[in-house]
Order: structure tokens, then sequence, then C-alpha cells
């Protein structure tokens, strides 16, 4: 590794906060973005520890130099925010505990988080107290010390998500006092661990973490219901335990994600809310798509496993679960959907002897239009709406997740084909669902049939859409008669 650090002096931001500093000041670069900058990976986050001045007035005057906005953090801890014009880069400053570099790396969490670089006028100077660098060449996540975690015990879910982030592994020892103190978490606020939830599930590559998260029993102390999943074995359609199914749900979608159509994953890469991306909460029901099995689990006299509803069930309790650890109404929303819709696309599906003969046979030019009632498709993509390519992914993950005995490499290949197709269809169908005029309104549904407001509408706008797509109904008059007589059909049962 590069041991010349001088050219981190030609950062015209470096340069503007040397600037900026008093007489006998010292700065330091230190935590994650040294870090990441000796990994030779993008991060737009710098932390200064500064020893010497006042680090919100350090801060202060850098905003000024820079145009950029000032934000104080913590008055008595002296920690204060710059972020750029670009809304992109920031700049933390903080004070130095005990305005002393070295008594400030020993508070750390992790030997490579243990990091600092001495920035001035004329030289960068690497500090590792601990052999970070070493620890980073070795890709290893190391504690720096026992009390350390249990001072603020979010380290000890920053360090499976770090290790998730950067695909390194957790050592023995630092593993050990994870699980040791794995309880502490319920110290600390929801509003933190909903933060490094997010950041752990946005990883490339989260389901190995969530094994070990698992294995110290940690996991289970952010979502106690999964624990239950361990007492549901494999069955005839699924040859997995269920708290496996679900491990290997996320590991589908992260391999979904490489292999479906560009467009797929651009749009899980937009943003959900407040800077939060799609793909970590589609990972996050893929974990949780069958947390309500344990409370619906019934086993018949034919043997067959039954999870009557659990559709249901478990998006309600994700949906507890979620709000409680302060999840924004979005990304609630979003989950709870998926959860609660999970085996909608696979439900569509029409699997009988001949279809499948007949896509073994000539899968390349089979027609997939017999695989499903076109009308159902329709209503599934207008009732999902924008979040359909999302759903469909859950469900092809749920489906590859799922091999046991009765389900044949044919019918596994064959449904996949089918979810696939799905796929390009929505792509091709939505424009069209978005040119067609709104002939006639909720309100004046419910003024027309005298109703109130509720899911019911909904229902009659989705027909109403459908029948306008199939040519039947043209003009208002049409939407008039049809909204009718639908609504009767509805009343009668």
């Amino acid at each position: 590794m590069n041991t010349n650090y001088d050219y981190i002096l030609d950062s015209p931001i470096n340069k503007s906060v040397l600037e900026c500093c008093e007489g006998g000041t010292e700065i330091y670069l230190v935590g994650g973005y040294i870090r990441d900058l000796l990994l030779k990976k993008d991060c737009h986050d710098k932390d200064y520890a500064v020893v010497g001045e006042s680090a919100i007035e350090l801060a202060r005057k850098v905003a000024d130099k820079l145009e950029s906005y000032f934000i104080v953090l913590d008055e008595e801890l002296d920690i204060a925010r710059v972020v750029l014009r670009d809304k992109k880069n920031t700049l933390d400053f903080a004070k130095c505990t005990k305005n002393n570099i070295d008594d400030d790396l020993n508070r750390r969490d992790y030997t490579i988080n243990s990091l600092a670089l001495k920035i001035g006028d004329n030289k960068a100077e690497l500090i590792d107290p601990f052999n970070g660098l070493a620890d980073l060449d070795n890709k290893t996540i190391r504690v720096v010390s026992e009390s350390n975690l249990k001072d603020d015990p979010l380290r000890i879910l920053r360090g499976f998500r770090i290790a998730a982030k950067l695909d390194f592994k957790i050592d023995k020892y630092t593993i050990e006092l994870l699980e040791q103190h794995k309880s502490l978490i319920h110290e600390v606020a929801n509003e933190r661990i909903h933060i490094e939830l997010i950041k752990l599930f946005q990883a490339k590559s989260s389901v190995e973490i969530l094994k070990l998260m698992k294995e110290t029993g940690f996991l289970y102390e952010i979502f106690p219901d999964l624990k239950d999943q361990e007492k549901i074995p494999p069955s005839s359609y699924h040859h997995l335990c269920l708290i496996d199914h679900s491990f290997e749900v996320v590991r589908q979608v992260e391999t979904l994600v490489e292999s479906l159509p560009e467009w797929v994953a651009e749009k899980l890469e937009q943003e959900a809310s407040m800077g939060i991306k799609y793909y970590p909460l589609l990972k996050i029901a893929a974990l949780l798509h069958d947390y309500g099995k344990p409370e619906t689990w019934n086993i018949e006299d034919d043997g067959r496993h039954r999870f009557l509803k659990h559709e249901e069930v478990g998006a309600k309790k994700a949906e507890d679960l979620l709000k409680d650890l302060k999840f924004t109404k979005n990304a609630v929303k979003y989950i709870f959907k998926m959860i609660r819709h999970h085996l909608y696309p696979n439900q569509l599906i029409k699997t009988d002897e001949y279809l499948l003969k007949r896509f073994e046979k000539n899968e390349e030019e089979f027609d997939f239009t017999h695989s499903v009632s076109i009308k159902a498709l329709s209503r599934l993509f207008r009732r999902i709406d924008k979040y359909t390519p999302d759903l469909i992914m859950i469900a092809m993950a749920d489906r590859l997740s799922t091999q046991g005995p009765e389900i044949t490499p044919l019918r596994m290949k064959y449904d996949v084909k089918v979810l696939e197709w799905f796929l390009n269809r929505y792509k091709e169908f939505m424009p069209k669902v978005q040119d067609v005029f709104e002939l006639i309104d909720g309100n004046e549904i419910m003024k027309l049939l005298d109703i109130e407001p509720g899911r019911i509408i909904g229902d009659i706008k989705i027909e109403l859409k459908e029948m306008q797509l199939s040519g039947e109904v043209n003009t208002k008059e049409d939407a008039i008669e049809f909204v009718k007589s639908f609504y009767e059909k509805l009343k009668q049962g």
C-alpha cells in the first residue's frame, strides 16, 4: 500500500481547510474517509479532528470560504458540519477528545477506523496506533477495545455493516465480543439503528453477514420474530428450513440485480425517501417476506405444510416493527406492499402438463400469453403500479429459493421464464396505461354511487381503466354506465 500521502494536500478542500486554521492548530483527517481513501473507494464525507482552536469556529470559517452550508451538530462536544453546495460532499469537524489525537483514536470502534492523516502545509503523515493498515491489507474487522463497544453499542451493528460494505471478515475475538454484548443494542436509539440497517442492506452483498448475525444471535435482537423461523423445517416445496429460505431469497435478489435488464437495477437505485434507495428496502422485504409464517403454520392430515394468509400477517408485523425502528413512512409502505403481495405474481402463472411439455419442446418460440390471463396480468400492473418490477423480483427470488422435491427443474425454469416475460410485458404496457385519459374521477364515482371513500373506489377505477384499454369504454357516458353496472355486481357478491 502506498506510504506517501502528500498527494492529499493537493485537494482544494483540504487547502481551504488549512488556510482557515489559526496558528498552532493541528488538523487530522480521520475515520472512514481515510479507510476508503486507502482502499481507493469513493468517499464524499470527510471527517476532520481538530487540536487547538474550536472545531465549530473552524467549520464556520470553512463554510464561509467555500460558500457552503454550516450546521452545529453538538455545541457541548464542539462538533459541526459543512455541507458543500453540491449537497453531496460533507465535511465534519470535531474537537479531539482531551485535545489529543492519540486519545481520540483510542476511543474509536475498529482498527481500520482508527487511522488518522495529519495534514500540514508541506506534508501528510499517517498515524496508525492499532495496526489498522495491516488489517486493511488483510481485509479484517478488528475491535480496538471491548470498552469502546460497550460505550456505544451501535458499534456492534456497525461492525457487521462495515464487514458487509467492504466484504471483510470479522476476526474471531471481535465476533466473540459482538456476541457477548449483543443485547446492549437495546440501549441505542432506534433512529440510529435504522440508519445502520439501511447501510447494511445497501451493501452489494449482505447475506453472508446476515448469516453471521444469526449465528451470534444479534440478528434476533433487531428482528426478534425471525427466530421462530428456525422451527419450520424443509417441506415438499421448500428444500431449506424457513430462516435459511429467507436468507436465500435475499441472496437471489442480490444475484438478480446483476442478471436482469439494466433498467430494473437502475430503478432500484432511485430514492424511495430522504436519501434512501429502493435496493436496501427490497432486500429488507426479501428477508421479512415470510415474517408471518410461524404464526400461521399448520400441518394438515396429508402432511402438507400450510401458512394461510401469512402474507397479510407478515406484512402487518413487519409494518409495526419498522415503524418502531423509525423507518420513514414511504419506506414502511413500500416494504409492506412487497410482503403483502409477494405471492401475487406467481399465483397468476398457469401451470399444467400440456404447457410444460410445450415449453420444454420449444422454449425459444413458446407463447407466454398462454401462461397467464392477460386481463389478470394487466390488473397486477395497475394495482402495484410503479413497484411492479420490484414485486416481480421478490416473486422470482422466492421461486428460485423454493426447490423442494415437488418442484422439478423444468417447473422452476418455466416459472422463472414466465416471470421474466412479466417484466418485459410491464415495460411495454405501462406507458399505454399512463396515456389513458381519466373519464371519471374518484369524487365523481362517490357522488354517482352515493358511497364513502374506501378501497372500492380504487377497485372500480382499475376495472374502468381496463375497459378503456380494451376499447369497450370510450366516452364519459360509457364510463358512467360501466361504473353503475360494475358496482351492482360487487354488491351482489
